[in-house]
C-alpha cells in the first residue's frame, strides 16, 4: 500500500509541470519532491512521470493514478472532517445551520434554554439557507439544520431525518394605499388580478411552491412581474406600488416596511413548514436530542403567540 500523501506531491508536480515548481509551491526542496515521487513509483511498481529538460509529464500509469487521486484524497478529507465532527461533539458542541428568519425567531429561545440545561455544551450557529444547511449536514459539518417543507408534498430533503417545528403562515403584503387595506382579512382569490412580486429568482424553493399552490387552489394563474432574493426587497418593491406579495410570519417578525400593510388570508392560508433536520433520528439522552426538543418547544410557543390577530402583532402595520 502506498502513502496517500504522496499523491498530493504527484498532483502538484503534474499541475506545475516541473519538480522545482512543485517544490516551490509545496515549500519543499526539489530533492525532497524527487524522493517522494521515486518512493511512490516504487510502491506502485510503475513509472509515473516522464522527465525531460523542458519539464515533466505523466505516463499512462501516472494519468490513471491521478484519476483515482481525486477520489482517494476526497475520501481522506471526508474521513478527517467526520472524525473532527465527532471529536467536536465529544468536546461539547452542537452545530446548527439555519436561515436568517428562523435564526432570529425560533432559535434564540431554544439556545437560551439549552444553555441552562446543558451548560457544558456549546451551540454554534452557522448561517445557511436550507439547501446549504442540508449539504453541510450530510457532509458532517453541522449536527442539525433548519429547513422548510411544503405541507402535503413529498419531503424536500428525503435523505435526512426531519422533525416538524412550526407551520409558518404567509400574509398578504399590500401597498399602504391599496384598495383592500380597509379589510382586516381577505380571501386569497381577491388578489387574483394583482401584479405579483415573488421572493426568489427561481421557482424551485418551497416558499415559491407554497405561493403557486395557493394560486392554484384559489383558481387563478398569477401575473408575476418582479422577483427578488429576500423579503426586505420584496417589501420595498410593494411599498413602491409595484405589486403585491406574500411574506411568512417569521420574516415579518424582522420588521415591516412603513409603506406596506400585512393582511391575514382567510380560508386556506398559504403555509410553509419549518423543520429541524438531522442526519438520522438522534439517539436518546444526547445533547442533540435535547436541542431538537427545545427547537420544537420554541415552535409550540410561537404557535401560541400566533393566536393573536395580525393587527395585534408588533410587526403589523395598520
Amino acid at each position: 500500500m502506498f502513502d496517500v500523501r504522496r499523491l498530493l506531491v504527484l498532483r502538484e508536480v503534474v499541475s506545475c509541470g516541473s519538480l522545482s515548481a512543485a517544490a516551490l509551491a509545496l515549500n519543499y526542496t526539489t530533492s525532497a519532491v524527487s524522493q517522494q515521487i521515486t518512493a511512490l513509483e516504487r510502491d506502485i511498481g510503475s513509472t509515473l512521470l516522464v522527465r525531460s529538460p523542458s519539464g515533466v509529464r505523466p505516463t499512462a500509469a501516472g494519468t490513471r493514478l491521478l484519476e483515482h487521486a481525486d477520489v482517494i484524497l476526497a475520501a481522506v478529507t471526508a474521513a478527517e472532517r467526520d472524525l473532527a465532527r465527532l471529536a467536536g461533539a465529544r468536546a461539547g458542541a452542537v452545530r446548527v445551520a439555519s436561515f436568517a428568519t428562523a435564526a432570529a425567531t425560533l432559535l434564540p429561545r431554544a439556545i437560551a434554554r439549552f444553555r441552562t440545561l446543558c451548560p457544558d455544551i456549546d451551540v454554534e450557529l452557522v448561517p445557511a439557507d436550507p439547501e446549504q444547511g442540508v449539504g453541510m449536514l450530510v457532509a458532517g459539518e453541522v449536527d442539525a439544520a433548519v429547513i422548510t417543507e411544503v405541507p402535503g408534498e413529498d419531503p424536500e430533503f428525503p435523505r435526512v431525518h426531519s422533525d416538524a417545528v412550526y407551520d409558518d403562515e404567509f400574509y398578504a403584503v399590500l401597498p399602504a394605499n391599496h384598495r383592500l387595506t380597509a379589510a382586516s382579512t381577505l380571501p386569497f382569490a381577491a388578489l387574483a388580478d394583482e401584479q405579483w412580486i415573488v421572493s426568489t429568482e427561481t421557482g424551485v424553493c418551497p416558499d415559491v411552491r407554497v405561493f403557486e399552490r395557493a394560486c392554484r387552489h384559489a383558481g387563478f394563474a398569477p401575473s408575476v412581474t418582479l422577483r427578488a432574493e429576500d423579503y426586505s426587497t420584496v417589501q420595498g418593491l410593494v411599498a413602491a406600488d409595484l405589486g403585491v406579495s406574500l411574506v411568512p410570519s417569521l420574516a415579518a417578525h424582522g420588521g415591516v416596511h412603513p409603506g406596506v400593510v400585512l393582511r391575514r388570508i382567510v380560508g386556506r392560508a398559504p403555509v410553509r413548514r419549518i423543520c429541524v433536520a438531522t442526519a438520522k433520528a438522534p439517539a436518546a439522552n444526547t445533547p442533540l436530542t435535547t436541542f431538537v426538543s427545545l427547537v420544537r418547544s420554541a415552535g409550540a410557543h410561537l404557535r401560541a403567540e400566533s393566536a393573536y390577530s395580525v393587527a395585534e402583532r408588533p410587526f403589523s402595520v395598520a
